[in-house]
C-alpha cells in the first residue's frame, strides 16, 4: 500500500487519512491536522441567506417639450428702442455699460444692430431701461420658418 501525504503538513499518514472539511473543502490529513476542521460526515454546508432582489427601478421618460412654446423673438429694431430710451433717461453708453456690468462697446454694437443681444444682456437692458425688446414668436411664422433669423 501506499503511504499517502497530509495535505496540511505534508507528513507521510501511516494508515487511513481521516477526511475533514476546511472552509468548504475536503482534505485527507494526518491525526495531528485533523483538528483543524470538522470531519466529513458532520460537515453541512451552512445555508446562504436568500437576499431578495432588488425592485429594477422604471426610468420615467420626461414629457417632450414643446421647444417653440417659450420662444421669443428680438424686435426688428431692437437698437432703435435701445438709444432712445437711454437717451430719454440722459445716460450715455459707457454710464449704462457700468449699470448693467456690460461693456460699452458691446453695447455700441447691439445699438447700431451689428449683433444681437445674448438673453442675458437682453435681460438687463430691458430691466434698466424699462422696454421690452422681445416679441413672442407665433407658432405659424416659427413652423413655416419666418422668424425673422438667418
Amino acid at each position: 500500500m501506499t503511504e499517502k501525504q497530509c495535505e496540511i503538513c505534508g507528513a507521510e499518514i501511516s494508515g487511513a487519512p481521516q477526511r475533514i472539511v476546511i472552509d468548504g473543502s475536503a482534505l485527507d490529513v494526518c491525526r495531528g491536522c485533523a483538528r483543524f476542521g470538522k470531519p466529513e460526515d458532520k460537515w453541512s454546508p451552512v445555508a446562504r441567506k436568500m437576499v431578495p432582489a432588488e425592485r429594477a427601478f422604471t426610468v420615467k421618460k420626461p414629457k417632450p417639450r414643446d421647444h417653440f412654446r417659450d420662444l421669443v423673438e428680438i424686435v426688428p429694431d431692437f437698437g432703435r428702442k435701445i438709444r432712445e430710451s437711454r437717451e430719454s433717461q440722459d445716460l450715455s453708453l459707457e454710464e449704462l455699460a457700468v449699470k448693467i456690468k456690460e461693456k460699452a462697446t458691446l453695447l455700441r454694437k447691439i445699438e447700431r444692430e451689428e449683433i444681437s443681444p445674448e438673453d442675458d444682456v437682453r435681460k438687463k437692458l430691458e430691466r434698466e431701461l424699462k422696454i421690452t425688446l422681445t416679441d413672442q414668436a407665433s407658432d405659424d411664422r416659427v413652423k413655416s420658418g419666418l422668424s425673422g433669423r438667418g
